[in-house]
């Protein structure tokens, strides 16, 4: 791997400050917390109590609670007005929370536990992806939301290992990506019949995939980091753009790097950035390009823990961080206004009352 300089661009974006802080707690004490994701209106905070808590704006008491699986949750994703959590109990659930029910509207199965999924860009679709079983299968599960969820359709041949990351292509309803602890990244083409014809490339980055997604105006490249701490740029297409090697390298003496906790793509501003942790819970945004990296910001002070999750709406100042050691940190712009929000409705019990859980610049350009 050849060197990448680090330099440095303060003014790439806002500065971000702790806006509000505070412990997610249970009965049996403290919380781990897996990510944290934004809508317009509220924030999703997995956690290990198998539940998803629901956050107004700013505020760090939850509004409501989602729970519904009978083991750890592996991933949430949001879109509108609905939430969706996958789990080692082998079960997607989905949440529309418009409605006040503390049931989910509906539930995806699969025999095997789920570690990642999605939902296709035109939502007619879930895809999953499972943990490698006892027959040594890792699969590829696609339910179809216009037939109340059923099973359409099963990939089982292109990975070896587990398949930690499922992303639609939101450019293209019948483009996904894949990644597995078996360091392929595998994109297809769900238009095609049969699995061998709807595989279309393959990168080998060499590591265990943790994280991967797409980026691009079209959706053109591929961004993956590794349990290793690694990562590369890459082309739909599966050629290499950048291989970074290991970020912790990329530390100095004032910002030293201990983890990558995500990337993070952002539509308006066409740039992708690296949220890189250190072990005592700041956080480094840096600006990745393929030739080098700008360090923008630090954000210390939210959290003492390794950080899990983090979320941004970029072009309205404002951010959530969720870390081990169950502490969730609103950030925002000095400038920034809250804005009014929809209050999130209150799940009710069988008899119909409410029960409250709480209280209140430059472009990637890759050629």
């Amino acid at each position: 791997m050849s060197h990448i300089p680090v330099t440095r661009a303060p003014g790439l974006l806002p500065k971000l400050t702790s806006r509000a802080s505070g412990k997610v707690q249970t009965g049996g004490g403290d919380l781990y917390i897996y990510e944290t994701l934004l809508t317009a209106s509220y924030a999703a905070v997995s956690t290990s109590a198998y539940e998803i808590n629901l956050y107004e704006r700013f505020s760090t008491a939850p509004a409501r609670k989602l729970k519904h699986h009978t083991d750890q949750l592996t991933q949430i994703r949001v879109r509108e007005d609905s939430v969706l959590s996958s789990s080692i109990d082998g079960q997607i659930a989905v949440w529309d929370i418009r409605q006040s029910a503390n049931q989910p509207s509906l539930v995806l199965k699969s025999d095997d536990p789920i570690l990642s999924f999605d939902i296709s860009a035109d939502k007619t679709a879930v895809i999953g992806g499972t943990q490698l079983n006892s027959e040594y299968a890792a699969k590829i599960l696609m339910w179809d939301m216009r037939m109340a969820g059923a099973l359409a359709r099963v990939f089982e041949d292109s990975h070896s290992d587990d398949v930690t990351q499922i992303h639609c292509n939101q450019n293209s309803s019948s483009q996904i990506l894949s990644g597995s602890t078996d360091g392929l990244l595998c994109t297809f083409d769900l238009s095609q019949p049969d699995e061998d014809e709807a595989l279309q490339f393959v990168a080998n980055t060499g590591a265990s995939v943790a994280e991967c997604g797409y980026f691009g105006p079209s959706s053109q490249f591929i961004f993956a980091h590794s349990d290793m701490e690694t990562l590369q740029l890459w082309t739909n297409e599966a050629t290499r753009l950048a291989d970074f090697g290991d970020v912790r390298e990329l530390g100095q003496s004032d910002m030293a790097i201990d983890y990558i906790a995500k990337c993070e793509y952002d539509t308006e501003t066409q740039r992708l950035y690296m949220i890189a942790g250190t072990n005592e819970g700041s956080l480094h945004i840096m600006h990745v390009g393929v030739e080098s990296m700008e360090y923008i910001q630090t954000l210390n002070g939210g959290h003492g823990d390794i950080v899990r999750g983090f979320d941004w709406k970029l072009s309205e100042g404002y951010a959530i961080s969720g870390c081990e050691g169950g502490r969730i940190t609103w950030w925002s712009t000095e400038d920034q206004i809250q804005q009014p929000v929809s209050a999130i409705p209150a799940a009710t019990t069988a008899s119909g009352s409410k029960r409250v859980t709480g209280a209140n610049g430059r472009r990637f350009a890759p050629y």
